[in-house]
């Protein structure tokens, strides 16, 4: 049965062997392009839903077809609805 109180030891020793080289870590990227689209839009908000997975790919396909954004499909439903339940 191996000693434990040498097994810490060697695992103490490990980690602040590890501490002592510290690690070059590369600075990030910066973007190389500008920040476009609906995602750097402050008028845009990202939300969420779930839905049926048949749905979303028949939705998925139907758009591609039509050449049209989720974003804006949502969008247009979203302000019918209002538009409709609005007195």
């Amino acid at each position: 049965m191996p000693d434990t109180a040498n097994m810490f030891d060697r695992l103490a020793k490990k980690r602040e062997q590890g501490k002592a080289a510290p690690a070059t870590e590369a600075e990030p990227q910066k973007r190389q392009r500008k920040a476009t689209g609906k995602r750097s839009d402050p008028n845009y908000i990202q939300v969420g839903a779930y839905i049926p997975i048949e749905l979303n790919k028949s939705v998925k396909r139907l758009l591609v077809d039509d050449d049209k954004d989720f974003s804006d499909l949502v969008s247009e439903l979203l302000e019918q609805w209002v538009q409709s339940n609005s007195a």
